[in-house]
C-alpha cells in the first residue's frame, strides 16, 4: 500500500508540556521532518515518490531488499533536489545474493 500525503486522519502527537495536539500529516514542520520509506521489492511508485516531492521532507531514510530499485528511486530523489548522505549495505543473508541496504537522503534545494 502506497502511503498518501493528504491523508484526512489526524495523527496525535505528544508535546513536551504534556498536552497532544491532533495534526494532519500535511501539516507536519517539513524542515524537521523524516520519512523512513521501506518498499516491497519493486520499489517506490512514481506517484509515490511525486508525493514525496510535494510533501518535501528534509531527509528521506530509505531501507530497500534491491539495490536495483533503490538506484533507480534515488535517482528520483536526487532530481528532487536531495543528496545522499550515506548509503549502508547489510548482509542479512549470508552465502545469498541478498542484502538490505540503508541510504539517507537529505534536501538541499527548498521550494
Amino acid at each position: 500500500a502506497e502511503a498518501i500525503f493528504q491523508s484526512k486522519d489526524a495523527v496525535k502527537v505528544a508535546k513536551n508540556d504534556g498536552d497532544d495536539v491532533d495534526l494532519l500529516v500535511r501539516d507536519f514542520p517539513r524542515g524537521s521532518t523524516v520519512v523512513v520509506v521501506d518498499p516491497p521489492r519493486k520499489g517506490c511508485s512514481e506517484e509515490f515518490l511525486e508525493q514525496l516531492d510535494a510533501y518535501g521532507p528534509a531527509r528521506v531514510v530509505y531501507m530497500s531488499c534491491d539495490p536495483a530499485t533503490q538506484a533507480r528511486d534515488a535517482k528520483f530523489l536526487v532530481s528532487y533536489g536531495y543528496e545522499i548522505v550515506s548509503i549502508q549495505p547489510f548482509d542479512l543473508f549470508p552465502q545469498t545474493r541478498h542484502i538490505e541496504c540503508l541510504a539517507v537522503f537529505e534536501r538541499t534545494a527548498m521550494d
